[in-house]
């Protein structure tokens, strides 16, 4: 017995060993291809190791305390596929006055100079009508981290008070300020989620359908501009007989029985310091529900249409019809279209032709369904990634970048360069190492600093095309 009981103990000396071994070994590969440089070989191609970059991006968040995702995916129906990069595809126009130094201008691809103009002679009416901003984007403006500021500029000099429209069910509800929501008992459908073809998806890029004992709630949010709303507007397109329980200020209301069409409808729900309302839908059955607008009098009102893991190019796939029913309503006369981190990967060598090809579809057919509007494409922002072992630009955004500004051209419509807005390259680096911090550890989004940033640039940017049109 003592005789087998020591060679156990020797078997298992020898395997520790070996295992310590083997570990070493590991460790000298990985440190040996940390220091040889990235490139492609005849049958691969080997990109540098950074043995700390899990660590240098582990945290993903979006302000100093909220979570969010990190990365975005693309669904399968936006996947492109392009030839290989050429040189940049257009320069910046050279404008009939130079852009101050410090601001990033508006670049007005249409071919009177004059995009603007619908937008522009809009604001001088603001004390009369409520002018309407559709500021449609990815996860970079979910929440107002970029909105709200941008929102609350304009109002601040336009007037008007509340956050707009706003859907039923949201993924950002656990950090957005700008209003409280709560909800229970709804089926979603999305562009970039499950749809189905009797639940045709409205101007957010949702549908909602309300199951039985569904709730909704709202609440002013925190921020001095939006803790007020007087004017509620739902809409809806209800196909058979159904009814709305409202209940305002804790006072419980009859219920409303909703228009029965086929078509969007508009609920107005008007009173004065609204500190919660919450919406019941009764006999649910073939009503689909699109969202909420919060307002209070003329002014500004700055619609955020984020959603998540679009690149741009779902937008054709919201009935035309049921968008020009939703102008009919907002009569919006400036849309903003913010796309593009969708689609760019660390190992990216694409050059955006195939996306552009349908991106100047996608303008086009927004032209022609909002032919009062102007339109601004905002480029795409800093991101950055492992390059050569660091994290830095990836090379393919100043290439979206350029594919972008060459959209705007094709369509006539105007180009703002977030990019260069932000500070070129390596600045969304700069923006997560500042103290205090303007973006998250994911190189990716911003905070609400970084937010309240950016949006003044914007901001700035189109009060001094005002002025120039003035």
């Amino acid at each position: 017995m003592p005789i087998l009981e020591s060679r156990k103990i020797t078997h298992a000396k020898n395997q520790l060993t070996q295992s310590l071994w083997l570990m070493l070994v590991i460790i000298v590969v990985l440190l040996a291809t940390s220091l040889l440089p990235s490139g492609n070989r005849e049958f691969f191609s080997f990109k540098k190791v950074n043995l700390l970059s899990d660590i240098q991006r582990k945290e993903i968040i979006h302000d100093s305390t909220l979570a969010i995702v990190a990365q975005d995916s693309l669904p399968v129906s936006d996947t492109v596929i392009t030839e290989p990069t050429p040189k940049p595809i257009v320069e910046a126009p050279s404008n009939e006055s130079p852009c101050p130094n410090g601001k990033t201008c508006l670049e007005d691809f249409s071919k009177n100079k004059d995009v603007m103009k619908v937008f522009f002679q809009a604001l001088k009416k603001v004390n009369r009508n409520p002018v309407r901003i559709a500021f449609f984007g990815d996860s970079f403006i979910e929440g107002d981290v970029l909105c709200g500021s941008f929102r609350d500029t304009l109002q601040n000099l336009y007037g008007g008070r509340g956050v707009g429209f706003v859907p039923i069910t949201s993924e950002v509800t656990q950090f957005r300020t700008t209003i409280q929501h709560s909800f229970s008992n709804w089926v979603t459908y999305s562009m970039v989620g499950k749809q189905s073809p009797n639940a045709p998806l409205g101007i957010s890029g949702h549908s909602f359908v309300p199951l039985e004992q569904n709730e909704l709630e709202y609440k002013p949010g925190r921020k001095q501009l939006t803790n007020k709303f007087e004017i509620i507007r739902l809409f809806y397109i209800n196909r058979k007989a159904s009814s709305l329980a409202l209940t305002l200020n804790d006072t419980i209301l009859s219920n409303t029985d909703l228009v029965q069409s086929e078509t969007l409808q508009q609920e107005v729900i008007e009173g004065k310091n609204f500190k919660s309302i919450k919406l019941q839908f009764q006999n649910p059955d073939s009503l689909l529900v699109y969202g909420v607008s919060f307002e209070n009098g003329p002014g500004v009102y700055v619609d955020n249409f984020s959603m998540r893991g679009n690149s741009g190019m779902g937008l054709s796939s919201i009935s035309e019809e049921l968008l020009q029913q939703f102008n009919q309503y907002q009569d919006y006369k400036l849309i903003l279209l913010q796309y593009g981190l969708n689609l760019v990967t660390e190992n990216d060598s694409m050059n955006y032709r195939a996306y552009q090809t349908r991106m100047i579809k996608v303008v086009n057919r927004l032209k022609g369904i909002f032919p009062k509007a102007s339109i601004v494409l905002i480029g795409i922002s800093d991101r950055g990634g492992n390059v050569d072992g660091e994290i830095k630009t990836l090379p393919a955004i100043p290439r979206m970048r350029d594919a972008q500004r060459e959209i705007a051209r094709k369509t006539n419509i105007a180009f703002w360069d977030l990019y260069s807005a932000m500070g070129g390259k390596n600045s969304i680096v700069k923006f997560t190492s500042a103290m205090p911090p303007l973006a998250a550890k994911d190189y990716t989004h911003l905070n609400f600093r970084g937010g309240r940033k950016l949006a003044k640039k914007l901001a700035d940017a189109l009060l001094y095309e005002e002025n120039r049109y003035d």
